[in-house]
């Protein structure tokens, strides 16, 4: 009896041993699970907050920018946009921000607007490739890529035999996507990439803010040191008026017939801005942002690119699109609408973030 008492109660006893084992193991296991739910918890509340701090760095931008449109009606290098702005502090987070003029650049997506190509655009852009010792066909291939026809433009030949890529027959969505036009690679993208962009509706390049290469690129024989002048004048006095570029003594000899072609890309103003917006955390944890800030009317100024259609009678063309599409207004008219397009009401026009891009690591800007 007492063997078989002893068996039983080293039986009972295992079973405890195992019972306690087993409830120890479930707790811990149920513990380091708590342990990774508080801290994706805590993870993913860092997340939120550096996304709400980069939110509130667009605002900031958005409301920067608004104030300088009620300051004047031009965008130049003196404005409060244009100079250096410190972190803001948000409790223990930061953030801060960088804004450019993205009308100090080409837009590539200015060469085919509402079904028509723009051929004094495309001109620019050939003059601005033969400056930088790039061949000048990439630009009718940037073009091809655009245009909703399968012919190469003024050839006639069809696009998916000359092109290796092909053409989507889209707008530009960034400029990292000239790496897939023929005659593009990465030396020569790197060599374009100061002076272009992608901004999906017609923005004209701001003479206040462009650099002397792009300005050069203007008019056939201009020179960056000829257009390094304007660059010097501007920084004393910003230019108020389209006429006033063409009282420069380099580009006096231009014509009216040049004045009222060019005169519709250009501008003293800035239709679209980019940002890089920054959020730091305690902890020294980064996230970065990249925006793009329209600068324009609502109405009249929404092209096809914009809205994702390509249809030739879009009914909200600018005066600018109009003025190259027709070629039949005289030159006063056309300088004159151009003057007033240029010249917006601050009142007018609607500041919002159309694009967005986030980033873990510091991006290229």
């Amino acid at each position: 009896m007492s063997t078989t008492a002893n068996s039983q109660r080293g039986v009972a006893l295992l079973t405890v041993l195992l019972l306690v084992v087993s409830i120890t193991v479930v707790a811990g296991a149920m513990l380091a699970s708590q342990k990774i739910v508080i801290r994706r918890s805590g993870l993913l509340f860092n997340q939120d907050q550096l996304l709400q701090n980069i939110h509130a760095g667009e605002q900031l931008a958005v409301t920067m920018i608004r104030a300088d449109n009620e300051l004047n009606n031009t965008d130049s290098t003196q404005d409060i946009w244009a100079q250096p702005i410190p972190p803001y502090a948000l409790g223990a987070h930061s953030i801060s921000i960088e804004l450019r003029d993205e009308a100090s650049r080409f837009n590539i997506n200015n060469l085919y607007q509402n079904g028509t190509v723009n051929s004094a655009a495309l001109a620019i852009l050939q003059k601005l490739l033969t400056q930088l010792s790039l061949e000048p066909n990439i630009a009718t291939a940037i073009l091809d890529w655009q245009d909703t026809d399968s012919e190469v433009y003024k050839d006639g030949g069809d696009e998916g035999a000359v092109y290796d890529s092909g053409s989507p027959n889209q707008p530009f969505i960034s400029v990292d996507q000239l790496l897939d036009v023929s005659g593009v690679d990465d030396k020569a993208l790197a060599a374009l990439r100061p002076y272009i962009t992608a901004v999906p509706y017609d923005l004209p390049i701001n003479i206040n803010t462009a650099s002397p290469v792009l300005l050069a690129s203007l008019v056939e024989g201009a020179t960056t040191e000829q257009m390094q002048t304007l660059t010097d004048l501007r920084t004393q006095q910003v230019m108020g008026s389209i006429d006033e570029l063409w009282q420069l003594p380099a580009l006096v000899s231009v014509t009216d017939e040049q004045r009222q072609a060019l005169t519709p890309l250009l501008s003293v103003d800035s239709r679209a801005f980019s940002g890089l917006v920054t959020a730091s955390d305690s902890d020294g944890k980064q996230r970065f942002a990249i925006i793009l800030i329209k600068n324009a009317l609502d109405e009249g100024n929404t092209t096809n690119n914009e809205s994702g259609a390509a249809s030739s009678n879009s009914n909200n063309q600018n005066t600018s699109g109009n003025n190259v599409n027709s070629g039949a207004n005289d030159v006063n008219g056309s300088a004159n609408n151009a003057a007033a397009s240029s010249s917006e009401s601050s009142a007018d026009k609607t500041v919002k973030v159309i694009n967005r891009r986030l980033y873990a690591f510091r991006p290229s800007f």
